[in-house]
């Protein structure tokens, strides 16, 4: 065989194994084709549970602000009349409450009042409890001067006096339905007594009028906080 017959044959071996080894002689690294659908994604985890809502009987907080009363200033817009009403105290007694010319002074409070009406507070009127008939004028024992919603509670000596007796005098009605003639709206009433207030579920008229109680009723729309008041004194 000649020379250039051995290079001829030596250059077809060559060819023949670079094709063997194209054709995956080797050995690949190429991973195996997937069969079937893609694995489905984790699931969202659920978001979380919304914090509890506040009980009915919870009662708003209490303002941080503090309104002083010490100049007798108008709390809320008029609504009322001054003085009471036709069928309040005309100088007889009412609700076991005279009404005198000249007030006692040995026992001598104040607690306050507020009103709201869907969340714009209401003034109690000046001069409930004070009932003018000539020549003079005579006092009940619970009254008001002015309308901050201060009520003064003077007598002879310590006693129970009550926010119904005060509406008695007055001559509204306090009624879980009907409070100073506003009706068909929900009603809540609530008491502070030394920075803590409590929501009102026994009968309101039984409500004592004590030194710096303060006492808020809310009538329709409910109140973010609970008005906060201060006054020299009792």
């Amino acid at each position: 065989m000649s020379k250039f017959s051995n290079v001829a044959r030596d250059a077809l071996i060559t060819a023949m194994l670079v094709t063997l080894t194209g054709c995956g002689g080797g050995g690949g690294s190429d991973d195996p084709p997937q069969s079937g659908n893609p694995p489905a994604p984790a699931p969202t985890p659920p978001p979380p549970a919304p914090p509890p809502s506040p009980s009915p009987s919870d009662p708003p907080p209490l303002s941080s602000v503090i309104t002083d009363l010490n100049d007798e200033p108008d709390i809320g817009v008029m609504n009322w009349p001054n003085r009471n009403t036709a069928t309040g105290g005309q100088g007889e007694d009412v609700a076991g409450i005279p009404c005198l010319l000249n007030m006692p002074d040995a026992y001598h409070v104040h607690s306050h009042l507020t009103i709201y009406l869907d969340g714009v507070a209401q003034a109690v009127p000046a001069e409930v409890g004070i009932h003018y008939q000539q020549p003079s004028r005579c006092f009940y024992l619970i009254h008001t001067h002015d309308r901050s919603g201060k009520l003064h509670v003077e007598a002879e000596a310590p006693g129970t006096f009550t926010l119904g007796q005060f509406f008695q005098i007055w001559g509204q009605p306090l009624e879980t339905d009907n409070v100073a003639g506003i009706t068909g709206k929900p009603i809540s009433v609530y008491s502070t007594d030394q920075s803590t207030v409590t929501k009102v579920t026994t009968d309101w008229k039984q409500i004592e009028l004590t030194s710096h109680k303060e006492i808020t009723i809310v009538i329709g729309t409910p109140i973010a906080e609970i008005p906060n008041y201060t006054w020299n004194g009792n």
